[in-house]
Parts: C-alpha cells; structure tokens; sequence
C-alpha cells in the first residue's frame, strides 16, 4: 500500500521434496500430444504447482476481460528448472489456448523467492507465476482452466564450482520436459459495479492491476501461515495538477500535493464494520519505518457493502473519518479525507474489494466503476515515484491509450482517469 515503490515479499518454503532427482535426469522429450478425447500420458513433473485462488474476471478500460490470477510453484528436484513457456488453457472448451507466456514475457511476470535470474528455480526454490489471461468482452468465459508448463532442467551447479566464466566447463544443455495439468476454477460472479470513491479529473491509477507486477499485483502476503493476495485489484489514486505534476511547493510538505484533504467518498451503499484513526501523517518522501500489518493502512476505513464484499478506504487523514462501526453509508456519503497515514510515502487514496473484513488476510476481489473518462496513461512511472525533487517532474502521458469515455469497466494501471 505505497505510493510508488514496490515491496518484495519473500516466502520461504522448507522441507521440499526431492522425488524427481533420479526420475527426471535426463529429462524425458516432450510427449506426444494425445489423440482427441484421449487425457495426456501422466509425467513426473519436477515441479509442484497450485493456485493461490480461485479466478475472478473483470472487465478493463481496455476492453478486454481480465483473468488475474497466481500460481506459486516449488521446485522438488535436484536440478534447476527453467520456465520456458506457460499456455493457459480452456478447460471447458477442449483445452483451447487462452493465452501464453515465454521468454522475457514470462520472466517479467515470474517473482522467485530467491535471487535466481529470469524464470529459473533452484533446487528447493519457491516462485509465483503472476498471471494475466484476456478475452475479447463478449467471448463466452471459461468455467475452468488448466496449464501446459515447457520446462528446462539442468543439473545444478555446486557451489564448489562457481569460479572465474573462463574456467568453467560449459554446463550441459538443458533438457526438456512438457506436463499439462493445474485446473483453477473461474468463478461466475461477476465483478461488483461501484460509484468512484473520488470525484474530478487527472486521478492516476498507480500500482494498479493487471498485467504488470506492482507494488500491489505482487502482494502475495503469508499471514499465520497462510497465503493471501488482498491487493490483486487495488488502486493507489493520486492526483496530477494542471501541469501534470504531483505536487507543487517543498516535497516534504503534504500541502504541496494539491490533492491532500480531497473528499473520499462511499462506493457502494453499505454498514461501517472497522474505523481507524489517531495515527500521525508521514513526511512525504521516504517510507516510514517500524510497520506492522497492524499500522499498514494507516488511519482507515472498512466497509461491508453485501455479497461478501467489503470496501477498503485507507491512509485517511487523522481525525477526518466521518463514520463510525456500526453506521450505515449510502453511494457518496463522505468517507474521510485523503491523507498520508501508514505504510506511504506521499499522499494517495488506496482502494480495493476484499473477501473479508481484514485488509490483509483476505483476497481481493474485481471492481468496475459506473463511469469515468480515460485522459490518457502515464508512460514513465518513475516521474510518479521520485517524490524527493525540488520540482516535481511532468508526467509524460500519451493522451491517445485508454482514452475516452468508460462504463462498468476498472481503470488499468496507470491510466488517468477523470471522475467527472
């Protein structure tokens, strides 16, 4: 729940099998497909491979619907494996392709929980394949899919043998190795329809979702020993002056953000469920040290809105939440107004839809707003996230992406968007 800077969270994953060490070296080629109607011949995969969570579609200012999604995967053998190429499939459609990730595509959207480069595991290494499936809007959705993995192995390098390149033996070229498998369900609840939690033109949809991994999309938070992806939708909205620019005065001031103190408003009609307030305003400019998952979301606002669904407002201004536990709210009601509390380094709004009442153990959930106007999309982040500069950079936006007038559909990251 920054403003700009990504978190790396690390999981640590212990006691891995080692089974497919003698089975899978050599690695067999890549079996024949079946014949139709036939299931694939089984293979001892040196991979374990599970979904964090069920699929959950929405429909994007791109027009496309979006199937955001993780799987978290352990390397069980002895040897590295390599990514080489994962193929989303339509389980209810006779295994049609969806989608298909290779190369640096691939690597761009793989996080190891080690320091391994690109799409490798290491014996005993834990990664999240983070996942962005499309369709065209009105493309019947899959009630289920299933993934075929292309896989590299290669026997490990000993640690003794890591010297100077020019005096090591080259390593034997990796073999290959193919398995379909992995059904995730999608679920057919469709994305809740919300009214803006802002209101005016030139929000930037920072760390928003899908296709990259952000600070958010990349949340992937193991709390009592559990795994929750609580920020797979969620937004951090900041506001772009007339000029394009962040803020305007000394950075280390949040008056200097013209968007501090702005009204942010109910969603959704709904019964107030968490309230907290009393935690002081962070200097802008670097993150504040000593959070907990307690004192995250700085002061904070959390409200139940029906179908088990619950709206997030968090880093409110201390004193401003104008609700209380146990209130009713209705669509536009002031919430609080926008501040800087908690785990940031500027002012922002974070939003987003979760699957409990916590705001970290639980999953996030798809959105779409009734209506805004894309202004473009910001194409260099880092004007966003350099917050300490005497004069705030201009946000280089290309007017014509995203542009124009959307209904029911979620603002994608780093689009501007005007709430009107």
């Amino acid at each position: 729940m920054t403003a700009s800077r990504a978190t790396r969270v690390v999981v640590v994953l212990g006691g891995v099998l080692t089974v497919c060490a003698a089975a899978c070296t050599p690695a067999p080629a890549a079996p024949a497909a079946a014949p139709a109607g036939e299931p694939s011949p089984a293979v001892l995969s040196p991979l374990a491979v599970f979904p964090l969570a069920e699929v959950a579609p929405v429909l994007g200012a791109d027009n496309r619907m979006h199937l955001a999604y993780e799987l978290a995967m352990a390397n069980q053998s002895s040897q590295d494996v390599l990514l080489r190429s994962v193929t989303t499939l339509d389980a209810t459609r006779a295994d049609a392709v969806v989608t298909t990730l290779e190369g640096d595509a691939l690597a761009r959207m793989f996080r190891p929980s080690g320091d391994s480069a690109g799409a490798t595991l290491r014996p005993g290494e834990y990664g999240t394949l983070f996942l962005d499936a499309t369709t065209a809007p009105d493309a019947p959705l899959p009630g289920l899919l299933r993934h075929r993995f292309a896989l590299g192995l290669q026997p490990a390098q000993a640690p003794e043998d890591i010297g100077p390149r020019d005096t090591d033996p080259p390593p034997p070229p990796p073999q290959n190795i193919e398995f379909t498998g992995v059904p995730v369900p999608v679920t057919a609840q469709p994305a809740v329809t919300l009214s803006p939690p802002l209101r005016g033109p030139r929000w930037v949809a920072g760390n928003g979702c899908c296709d990259a991994i952000t600070a958010h999309r990349g949340a992937t938070l193991a709390i009592d020993g559990t795994v929750h992806v609580p920020e797979r939708f969620a937004i951090d909205f900041v506001q772009l002056d007339d000029t394009d620019r962040l803020y305007s005065g000394p950075p280390t001031d949040n008056a200097s953000f013209r968007y501090f103190g702005t009204a942010v408003l109910s969603v959704a009609d709904g019964i107030v469920v968490t309230v907290v307030d009393g935690m002081a305003e962070q200097t802008p400019g670097r993150l504040p040290a000593g959070i907990t998952i307690t004192t995250a979301g700085g002061n904070h606002v959390v409200v139940d809105i029906g179908g088990g669904r619950y709206a997030f407002y968090a880093h409110l201004q201390p004193g401003s939440p104008r609700v209380r536990a146990g209130d009713r709210v209705r669509a536009g009601d002031v919430i609080g107004l926008l501040g800087n509390t908690g785990n940031t380094d500027a002012p922002h709004l974070h939003f987003h839809v979760m699957d409990g009442p916590s705001p970290l153990q639980s999953n996030g959930l798809p959105f779409v707003f009734t209506a805004f106007t894309g202004q473009g999309v910001v194409t260099d982040e880092a004007t966003l996230a350099d917050t300490t500069k005497p004069d705030a950079s201009i946000a280089p936006i290309d007017r014509g992406l995203l542009s124009g007038p959307h209904r029911a559909q979620l603002p994608l990251n780093l689009q501007v968007v005007d709430f009107g």
